[in-house]
């Protein structure tokens, strides 16, 4: 499953990889399947050069807040 997760992220532009997180801001359910596609959306943000700091510190991630895309400065930023 991740391999197709690393793909379909891959092909998706960037402003998809951001409505894919926040499609998961307030989800508090967790498993396996749900960790592997944070990782692999991160990831793929990290990929492509994009600052993630808002979101994530290297270990866990947040979902607390909404995100966009500062392209400007390639970075992600919490939406207030």
């Amino acid at each position: 499953m991740e391999k197709n997760l690393l793909s379909q992220f891959a092909e998706a532009s960037l402003t998809s990889l951001a409505e894919s997180f926040n499609a998961q801001v307030g989800n508090h359910g967790f498993n396996s399947a749900r960790a592997a596609h944070d990782h692999a959306l991160i990831d793929e943000f990290i990929h492509r050069g994009i600052d993630v700091s808002a979101i994530s510190d290297g270990h866990s991630i947040s979902f607390a807040h909404h995100i966009a895309l500062d392209e400007t400065n390639m970075k992600l930023v919490i939406q207030g």
